[in-house]
């Protein structure tokens, strides 16, 4: 439940962390969207794995 809860709170703050990092031209606009897409599928994937267990 905390993860779900947590989950547009974390992909708020972590999209606006990469959107910086590529103005500062530390990372490309690629290696952002690849970063969010591997963050945000980590909490799906731990929520689905969660479920799974406690069934």
């Amino acid at each position: 439940m905390a993860l779900a809860m947590s989950l547009p709170s974390t992909a708020l703050v972590v999209a606006w962390g990469l959107w910086e990092l590529v103005k500062k031209d530390v990372i490309t606009q690629g290696w952002a969207v690849g970063i969010f897409l591997a963050v945000i599928g980590n909490i799906l994937i731990s929520m689905v794995v969660y479920a799974l267990r406690k069934k």
